[in-house]
């Protein structure tokens, strides 16, 4: 966009204002003369085409200026321009596109089925006519087996006859021999232990040895009744009261007897918080919603 009087483009340094008489965009420098608006019943910056309006007192029609009118022409030139240009472009293409289709109908009139097979073969060539007997024999010669070996035969699964009761009886029958095995190897492998123990025992010089089995089953854990478990917690929870006890009375003792406000001499307990207070702090201190509102007395004791 450009000013409408002076034709320069606006920018960061030259903003773009508008006229309060006619509308129309101009920069600051333009909008130098000081005119009074009925519009705005005030005093404003107008364009020098309104300030000549307003001074011959002619009727008011917001005529555009000049530089306006120009660039509305150039405009105005290059899209006829341009529609002409996209005009014959268009025409161009349509009369390709035309030819292009009716080629393709020639081309499509012309070609048989007999020419479109001929094309395939030609493409695919000549297939390789060799029989599943010419393949065997060529696996049979490579692993240099019969023929006989290489030949696919179809084996089929023989059908179970058995009822259920014999088919649960025989999964049984295996996984017993299954464990027995395991069972089996897992002594032969404790043995085996056993005797490799002794053997280092001789070799570090300890002729008394009892192998793994007979020490776990001679060293027993032996295991509370329930009662004396019983006894021993509560016995322990006793004394955790206990040392709670001393350790409030301790609490107690080291209680200062001063306000905890002004720090003078304690005369009243407050039963909501505890804590000490005059006559005076504990008026202050009084609250109904709390339980702040009761007290006791409070004698601060002697020290030796």
């Amino acid at each position: 966009m450009a000013c409408n009087s002076c034709s320069k483009s606006f920018s960061f340094l030259r903003q773009e204002k508008g006229c309060p008489g006619c509308g129309f965009s101009y920069c600051s420098k333009c909008l130098n003369h000081k005119v009074f608006l009925q519009k705005l019943n005030s005093e404003a910056k107008v364009c020098a085409k309104c300030k000549n309006t307003a001074n011959t007192n002619e009727s008011r029609k917001v005529e555009p200026p000049d530089a306006y009118y120009k660039r509305i022409g150039s405009t105005i030139d290059t899209t006829k321009r341009k529609d002409t240009n996209e005009n014959a472009t268009d025409e161009e293409i349509y009369d390709k596109l035309m030819k292009l289709k009716e080629n393709k109908q020639e081309n499509t009139q012309k070609l048989n089925n007999d020419d479109i097979i001929n094309r395939l073969k030609k493409l695919k060539g000549d297939i390789p006519s060799t029989s599943t007997a010419e393949l065997e024999a060529r696996l049979a010669n490579i692993k240099g087996v019969p023929v006989s070996a290489v030949q696919t035969k179809l084996v089929l699964p023989s059908p179970d006859l058995r009822t259920e009761q014999e088919q649960a009886n025989d999964l049984l029958k295996q996984y017993m021999a299954q464990t027995n095995i395991d069972a089996k190897y897992k002594d032969e492998f404790d043995e085996l232990v056993s005797d490799i123990e002794i053997r280092l025992q001789k070799l570090k010089g300890s002729s008394t040895f009892e192998p793994a089995g007979t020490t776990s089953s001679m060293n027993n854990e032996k295991v509370e009744d329930e009662d004396e478990i019983i006894k021993k917690i509560i016995e322990k929870a006793k004394v955790e009261n206990k040392l709670e006890e001393n350790e409030i009375c301790d609490s107690v003792v080291e209680e200062l007897p001063f306000c905890e406000i002004c720090n003078e001499d304690a005369k009243m307990r407050c039963l909501g918080c505890k804590y000490l207070f005059c006559k005076q702090c504990f008026l202050e201190h009084k609250d109904d919603d709390d339980g702040c509102n009761k007290y006791e007395p409070y004698i601060a004791r002697k020290t030796s």
